[in-house]
């Protein structure tokens, strides 16, 4: 599945981001935060690091996973062929989910680096469903040190904390409205002291 990773960075290098696949470290602690919602939706699956992850810790019924790219997908498909696997733009994904209860979105999208278009329908659909599903959560990781991006009052973001053993290094946010804003454990955050180690290992990939 490496390989068909680095043929659809090569094709496409702007929806996939990232240099390599995610670290199983980032990985669990994704699905760490993920486990306890209703629902999890995995956006921008990839190579499926998150899904394995995320496969451990909520059932199947559970789980629905979307990839865009069609060899990815198909990866996903053969490798998990008992999990809900949909390729599809993240956007469509998001306008045509429905379920009961909370929902916790897992995204691995490139915010920073897809096309201007792309973003803005994959944030406002994100919003949208947001604000359509009490007690539903975005939760996104990012490398560099700003939000993944911005959002209106009502929404807020909340930085969970850095993964250092990721390469490159990633920071995990948890974004839901304001009402919904969740407990995280925090004791792991970056300290303020800790942004030179970011910057000696900064980073040619950006989200």
């Amino acid at each position: 599945m490496l390989f068909t990773f680095f043929i659809c960075l090569l094709k496409d290098p702007r929806t996939i981001g990232a240099l390599v696949p995610s670290s199983a470290r980032l990985a669990r602690e994704l699905a760490h935060l993920a486990k306890n919602s209703d629902h999890v939706l995995e956006l921008g699956a990839g190579t499926g690091a998150v899904t394995q992850a995320l496969s451990k810790v909520v059932t199947a019924e559970k789980l629905q996973v979307v990839e865009l790219q069609k060899k990815l997908a198909a990866s996903l498909i053969k490798k998990y062929p008992n999990l809900r696997v949909l390729q599809s733009a993240a956007h469509l994904a998001l306008d045509n989910y429905r379920q009961d209860g909370s929902v916790a979105v897992v995204s691995s999208l490139p915010f920073r680096s897809l096309p201007p278009a792309i973003k803005h329908l994959t944030i406002q659909s994100l919003l949208a469903f947001l604000e359509a599903s009490p007690g539903s959560q975005l939760i996104q990781y990012t490398y560099g040190l700003g939000l993944p991006f911005s959002v209106p009052s009502g929404f807020k973001w909340q930085q969970v904390k850095w993964i250092f053993a990721n390469f490159p290094p990633a920071c995990i946010w948890v974004l839901s409205k304001t009402a919904d804003m969740p407990s995280v454990d925090l004791s792991s955050s970056l300290h303020p002291s800790s942004v030179a180690r970011l910057e000696v290992a900064r980073i040619r990939a950006k989200r």
